[in-house]
């Protein structure tokens, strides 16, 4: 993986979980948001 940016790679460096745990997060966020209007469907 090439990072082109040397921001993004110090911020990747700070990450305190592995980047494919915090994708697989986001991803299920994204996919099955928890709120009370959602819970009642």
């Amino acid at each position: 993986m090439t990072i082109l940016n040397p921001a993004l790679a110090r911020v990747l460096r700070r990450l305190h979980y592995p980047l494919d745990v915090i994708l697989t997060c986001v991803r299920w966020y994204v996919a099955y948001p928890l709120s009370l209007r959602h819970l009642e469907e």
